[in-house]
């Protein structure tokens, strides 16, 4: 019995990962985890919430040792123990918080506002020291409850998981000890949920401008012949071209295989096909390219920025990649010494410069790639200031084969456009396209293939509070949670000294 219900909790806990809509049954996963720990002693308790989440990482991780034995090339036996390390690692916050939430909650009621706590402070000092898993936050699960999804602009991920966290365990007391009106502060929570915002927000004064672009996915050539490949690649891109008819246009990224750069060839029989079918003033088109025009030059994921001159006006690159949101201690030895003796990629091991942000006309938008989307945007502190009025999320998914990678990577999306108050679109091939409003509700969603989609944009330049106050709402987090731990502690003390006389 203790087996079934560690598999129910951990298959409650990321159900939603695979179907986005049932994020509602995150918040139950809370109740056999507990139910399981809530007679057993602190050891018992750790295995259990332990295996949860071993569980979770393997439900909704699982993805990962693709990329991981692309990039480590070592044999299939080690990349699997290297990937269950990785599991157990990223299972560890979990058993801590059961850890602590069973010292601090009361010892004859639960406390849902000491578990919620004691759940974003974990959260926040993992994001902040021991990121190893950028992917498993607890708002992930609630990217298609967009009424709580908007509150990432007030306080990121943690506020969002503070709040889920906070209805799973009042779900969670009202099991425990059924009473009707235990269900009365639930009700409370959803009530000031909904009507905080017409409080808060305020977009007066904020000037909008309406702007139509298009999102082009060209079909994918599949010939063994690069040749073929490329020329096939060029005929679907310049068709689509000319079907679009809005001002910007806007394609995944490496939607070309040969080098933009270097190869004059391809570029200018791409150049020539285009002029003729270009109605757009500007092209954004992704392409594998050289930092520079040197045979020697480092070969980058980058967006090209073209003007129906045919002209390049600008070009993105890509600045960290799927890994690169895991911080830990002594990160940059680990680096060096992954460089140095184990012939890791220097894709993996780049150190975070500038993002990439573009202004032309009315657009001023910031350009992520592919892992990017994972990282929080409140992280690129050069960019608080920047701006923007859209984000653009540019990627090939086809790398890894995975629906449960569509899903999460549209989630952090949600995410990224929430918490800076900035509509998002995601041109991508293999995956999920679309539009992602500045509250982070979702205005579409769909596999585009050979095909555009027109957006329409509404766009304003504005921060989040969020933005402006990265730290403030988790530091009040914080420090509520010492208060209530150093009162926990004298109390138990104060007990612990009482026995012993």
């Amino acid at each position: 019995m203790e087996f079934i219900l560690i598999v129910l909790s951990s298959l409650l806990f990321t159900i939603s990962y695979y179907f986005p809509a049932l994020f509602f049954l995150s918040w139950l996963a809370f109740i056999p985890l507990i139910y399981l720990i809530k007679d057993y002693d602190y050891s018992h308790s750790f295995i259990v919430a332990l295996l949860v989440g071993i569980l979770n990482s393997v439900f909704s991780l699982h993805w990962l040792y693709q990329p991981l034995s692309s990039v480590l090339k070592m044999p299939f036996s080690f990349n699997l123990f290297i990937l269950f390390i990785y599991f157990l690692i990223s299972a560890l916050p979990l058993a801590i918080w059961v850890l602590l939430n069973k010292f601090l909650q009361p010892e004859y009621s639960y406390s849902p506002f000491i578990a919620a706590l004691s759940w974003t402070v974990i959260e926040y000092l993992r994001f902040e020291f021991f990121n190893f898993n950028p992917f498993n936050y607890f708002a992930h699960t609630q990217a298609a409850f967009s009424l709580v999804v908007q509150y990432a602009a007030y306080g990121g991920i943690f506020l969002v998981s503070f709040i889920s966290v906070l209805i799973a365990s009042y779900l969670l007391k009202i099991y425990l000890d059924p009473a009707w009106k235990k269900a009365v502060p639930l009700f409370l929570i959803f009530l000031i949920l909904v009507v905080t915002p017409f409080f808060i927000q305020s977009d007066n004064g904020i000037e909008k401008t309406s702007k139509s672009v298009d999102l082009l996915v060209a079909k994918s050539a599949e010939n063994e012949n690069i040749f073929k490949k490329i020329e096939t690649e060029i005929l679907n891109l310049s068709a689509l071209v000319g079907d679009s008819e809005s001002e910007f246009i806007f394609t995944p990224a490496k939607s070309l295989s040969f080098d933009l750069i270097r190869n004059n060839y391809y570029r200018d029989q791409l150049f020539s096909q285009l002029e003729g079918n270009l109605q757009a003033s500007y092209l954004q088109l992704g392409a594998q390219a050289a930092a520079e025009g040197s045979y020697n030059a480092e070969i980058l994921n980058s967006l090209f920025l073209i003007s129906e001159e045919m002209e390049f006006i600008n070009r993105s690159n890509q600045q960290r990649n799927i890994l690169a949101g895991i911080n830990f201690p002594y990160l940059e030895e680990v680096r060096s010494f992954s460089k140095e003796y184990l012939n890791i990629s220097s894709d993996l091991i780049k150190n975070n410069r500038p993002a990439a942000a573009v202004e032309v006309e009315e657009l001023n938008y910031l350009n992520l790639f592919a892992g990017e989307i994972f990282i929080p945007l409140v992280s690129r502190k050069e960019n608080y200031a920047a701006g923007q009025n859209l984000i653009v999320y540019s990627a090939a998914e086809s790398n890894i084969d995975s629906n449960l990678y569509n899903n999460l990577s549209f989630a952090a999306g949600v995410f990224r456009a929430a918490e800076s108050n900035t509509d998002l679109i995601r041109a991508v091939s293999d995956g999920y396209s679309g539009q992602i409003n500045e509250w982070g509700k979702t205005i579409r969603k769909e596999r585009i293939k050979n095909s555009h989609q027109t957006i329409e944009l509404s766009l304003q330049e504005k921060q989040s509070y969020y933005q402006r106050n990265p730290e403030r709402i988790i530091n009040v987090i914080i420090v509520i949670f010492l208060l209530i731990s150093l009162i926990k502690v004298i109390i138990w003390l104060k007990n612990k000294w009482s026995s012993r006389n």
